[in-house]
């Protein structure tokens, strides 16, 4: 079954790279019922013929069948649950460069995709500087960060760790401005907590 492209004026999360309308690639006589053969996913996804790149298989990394061309595809995002499109030239990216196996899928949109990146990094450090008996201000800034980040993405919730950070932030490093954010994050979370559990 033919896909059909998608209206134009749909609001795609713009990537930073190649923004947030399909890319025509101007590449001549390869039909839409050819590119649906390249590759098996693309049967199943709404995607935008005029973008099709063709691929060099020799650079692929897969068990049995290769992409052999890719093109721009509609996708929604598991986070956010708003429309970005899978970029042929990202694929292409992806699967000849990157070496990525060539049956990933991309189900994050770019703006998730840099907040979980982010949020892994933030927690490497965050884990890292934890396991320091006496850390340096600078480290300390670095774990107040880190914190921070985690706990805005609901990944850090134990109330008693972040005031030990805190208590010990407004100590060391108390003009520093994470420490007086950090303070404001804990303010706001006493707030938000119901009156019998601030008593526990």
């Amino acid at each position: 079954m033919k896909k059909k492209k998608h209206s134009q004026s749909t609001d795609f999360v713009p990537h930073p790279r190649y923004g947030s309308a399909p890319m025509p690639s101007h590449v001549q006589g390869v039909s839409e019922e050819a590119i649906l053969q390249c590759h098996w996913s693309y049967k199943s996804e709404e995607i935008f013929p005029e973008s099709v790149l063709m691929a060099d298989t020799s650079k692929q990394n897969f068990s049995i069948f290769p992409r052999e061309c890719y093109v721009d595809m509609r996708k929604t995002c598991r986070s956010c649950k708003r429309p970005f499109i899978f970029f042929a030239a990202e694929q292409r990216h992806w699967f000849e460069v990157l070496q990525f196996y060539v049956d990933a899928d991309c189900v994050h949109c770019p703006e998730c995709r840099v907040q979980r990146m982010a949020a892994k990094r933030a927690f490497q450090r965050y884990s890292a500087l934890t396991l320091l008996a006496k850390p340096t201000p600078d480290e300390l800034q670095q774990l107040v960060d880190a914190s921070l980040t985690l706990h805005a993405q609901g990944t850090l919730k134990s109330r008693d760790r972040l005031g030990q950070l805190k208590n010990a932030a407004l100590r060391l490093i108390p003009d520093y401005p994470g420490t007086l954010a950090l303070v404001e994050a804990l303010r706001n979370k006493d707030a938000l907590m119901p009156t019998d559990s601030k008593s526990d």
